[in-house]
């Protein structure tokens, strides 16, 4: 079978020829379909409005193309943004939401010749310029056409869905992109507005991958909900209406999806505009922006995030596009019961459990076994109370290994998660309890005895960290501003 890369040289050959005729609307390479069903074999796809029999010998589609077989499909592109005149009455998703999160209502707040405008809000991000979080959907959602402006108020749900303005506004519009692959638009949020890095009915992002042919996605749109299908063509190029003002666009290097005819009809439909196309295991692929029928059009997620200059909000466990989870397979959780240092860094503490997701990972089974390790804590004692009676939280003790990355503060918590691994690898092993000295007396065999105030000190000492580690677990147990 050939390769989609040969494939797509040969796409690239002939795409320009093709294109210039009136009745295509697009080129990719993808399964070929026989008889209306996909079927495993790949080829390069003509897409055109109307399959027909009444085209000239010149421009007809060969059966092969340098020996590669080709197909013909109809796909007529549009966008899908929902849109009504003023009054009138078109309900999906009307859900007011305190937390703003991936795959739900919202729309502009202005009116845009005498009507209103509905999209999806794909996903919390991360502006790469300033950390703040912001959302994500599509240009043709938020700025509609060429009489937008930066600083238009976005309303959430859309005015199409009950939402109101300005009581319901989330944000403004902060940048918009209409390039040849990428339909865009990163929308501020207002201070003192919840946001989760999840998507409805979904869950956590968890980082992007690469569309590839076969793969099985879902999303979550404003009209659909929740719909599933697979990714069947890449390398797509499409030329897509975008009305007055704006004339036709062609997009390259469009990821195509189709439905999954036994969970759902269509994959997406008008007011689906802006939705991020998600697979398995949570890993954003592409972001969704026009239809053809049952077949769904959207730009790939790498091309979306740097042509707007953002980073996907996450949560969760991260991997790499491989599917392995960074510092070489092995969790924080994982490293941090392999060593089991004694926590003394009260700073490093604070700054790690600050962040809202980051305590998550000290919830983790694991880590509160770590805490209860007997041989750790049974000389630490205070008021009475063991340190595993007292600290519900492991802190991990750094050793210089470089200068670190950020762990608070406003940075992407895949970020932060890869500087608390690096710390992690950089950690040497734990005495084992049979190899630790008796401090009751001498360190070492054949020294003399700790005089009485030596030990005093060195009880002050441990009594002294303790105590650190139950300040730091008061900042951990206290809400966040």
């Amino acid at each position: 079978m050939p390769s989609v890369k040969e494939l797509n040289a040969v796409k690239q050959q002939v795409e320009e020829r093709f294109l210039e005729q009136a009745n295509v609307t697009g080129i990719d390479v993808g399964f070929k379909e026989v008889g209306g069903e996909l079927t495993d074999q790949i080829a390069v796809r003509v897409h055109v409005v109307r399959k027909t029999d009444d085209v000239p010998d010149a421009d007809r589609v060969p059966a092969e193309l340098d020996g590669f077989v080709t197909d013909v499909v109809e796909r007529m592109y549009v966008l899908q943004v929902a849109s009504r005149p003023v009054g009138m009455t078109l309900e999906a998703d009307t859900r007011h939401l305190s937390t703003l999160k991936g795959g739900i209502s919202m729309g502009p707040s202005r009116d845009i010749n005498g009507s209103i405008f509905a999209g999806t809000l794909g996903a919390i991000v991360v502006d790469d310029a300033t950390q703040a979080k912001a959302a994500l959907t599509n240009f043709h959602v938020a700025a509609v056409d060429d009489t937008f402006s930066i600083g238009d108020r976005m309303v959430q749900p859309s005015l199409i869905d009950t939402g109101v303005a300005p009581q319901g506004e989330f944000g403004a519009l902060l940048r918009a992109t209409l390039s040849s692959a990428v339909d865009g638009a990163v929308i501020s949020i207002d201070p003192g507005k919840a946001t989760s890095c999840e998507i409805d009915q979904i869950g956590p992002v968890r980082g992007t991958r690469k569309a590839k042919l076969g793969m099985a996605v879902r999303k979550r749109g404003r009209t659909t909900g929740l719909t599933h299908g697979a990714v069947d063509g890449v390398s797509g190029t499409i030329q897509v209406n975008y009305g007055d003002g704006l004339g036709v666009h062609t997009l390259t290097n469009q990821v195509s999806i189709t439905a999954d005819p036994a969970r759902n009809a269509i994959f997406s439909d008008h007011g689906d505009s802006g939705s991020v196309i998600v697979d398995d295991e949570g890993f954003v692929v592409a972001l969704l922006f026009a239809g053809a029928g049952s077949s769904t059009s959207a730009n790939p997620i790498a091309a979306v995030l740097s042509e707007l200059g953002i980073s996907l909000c996450t949560s969760g466990p991260q991997a790499s596009e491989s599917g392995v989870p960074a510092a070489h397979g092995k969790s924080p959780v994982k490293d941090a019961t392999d060593h089991k240092p004694f926590v003394k860094d009260k700073e490093l503490l604070k700054e790690i459990t600050k962040d809202k997701e980051v305590k998550e990972f000290t919830k983790d089974k694991e880590v509160k076994e770590f805490i209860k390790d007997k041989e750790l804590s049974k000389d630490f004692v205070l008021d009475g109370k063991q340190l595993k009676d007292i600290v519900d939280v492991p802190v991990l003790e750094r050793p210089p290994v470089g200068p670190p990355g950020p762990v608070g503060g406003h940075s992407s918590l895949e970020q932060r998660l890869s500087a608390v691994e690096a710390r992690l690898a950089g950690l040497g092993s734990f005495i084992a309890p049979e190899q630790r000295p008796d401090l009751r007396g001498a360190a070492f065999s054949g020294a003399s005895q700790q005089a009485a105030d030596e030990t005093s000190q060195l009880r002050a000492e441990l009594e002294r960290r303790v105590a650190e580690a139950v300040a730091a677990k008061t900042d951990f147990d206290t809400p966040q501003a």
